[in-house]
């Protein structure tokens, strides 16, 4: 919650220095932003310091490598100079918002795993657009060049109809000139706007079910690995314990 509302924090003041101000106002956005560094590095190191003996385990987390490189970029000579990457770094500290809810960070996981998936809709959307396109332009383009003169603007008035943009007009503007031009929308709303959408759609929550899925087994791994390690940890306790021991036993002399 903690690492939460300094994210925020930080995002509001990168927000306000893009706005004009007077010096002790741009010093002192500067200095929230020296803090929430300074917060940033020390969750870092804490995070290190956590795992004791074994501090590189803290870089088998993903998140965990990001957050470093961007804490040490933040530090390094160079880089802490030029204003271009120095805005950059602390946007992508924002980032780190995904790290904090869970929720964003499966819809993170579920875009990536949908885009990939989405390829074959998005190809056959294109081929749809390209083949009703020049059915268009055949029909029409002697009747309303201005919307059909081309197959450009034929695919640029299918593509209004796909994103639902302005689609009353679009549709009236056609059939002052030609009034088969609805029936030749209506079926491409229907298809297009409707079937090819909801393709999509599906796609996307088939891909955030199965991050759901994935976020919680990672969870319940990331719950057995930790108590196996406490348990290697306590092992390797005792096992130092009994050696200790076994050393202390052996130079014992019973009559000094």
């Amino acid at each position: 919650m903690v690492s939460m509302s300094v994210i925020l924090v930080n995002a509001a003041a990168l927000g306000a220095m893009t706005f004009p101000h007077s010096a002790a106002v741009a010093e002192f956005l500067h200095w929230v932003d020296h803090v929430c560094l300074g917060f940033f590095t020390f969750e870092v190191l804490a995070g290190l310091a956590s795992f004791g003996r074994r501090p590189l385990r803290f870089f088998k987390d993903a998140w965990n490598v990001f957050d470093f490189v961007i804490v040490v970029a933040s530090f390094m000579p160079g880089l802490r100079e030029n204003v271009t990457i120095l805005r950059m770094l602390r946007l992508a500290r924002i980032v780190r918002i995904f790290r904090s809810l869970p929720s964003l960070r499966i819809i993170l996981v579920a875009a990536g795993k949908a885009l990939p998936k989405s390829a074959g809709v998005f190809a056959l959307t294109g081929v749809v657009m390209y083949l009703w396109a020049m059915v268009g332009w055949i029909a029409f383009s002697a009747s309303d060049p201005e919307h059909f003169g081309t197959v450009g603007k034929a695919l640029l008035n299918l593509f209004q109809l796909v994103a639902f943009d302005d689609m009353g007009n679009v549709m009236r503007n056609s059939m002052e000139h030609n009034m088969w031009t609805l029936p030749y929308y209506l079926v491409f709303i229907l298809f297009g706007a409707f079937v090819l959408v909801n393709l999509l759609l599906g796609v996307v929550l088939a891909s955030m079910e199965e991050a759901q899925r994935l976020d919680d087994l990672d969870e319940q791994v990331s719950a057995d690995t930790a108590l196996i390690l406490e348990r290697i940890d306590k092992l390797q306790t005792t096992v130092d314990k009994l050696q200790a021991d076994q050393e202390r036993g052996r130079g014992f002399t019973p009559f000094g």
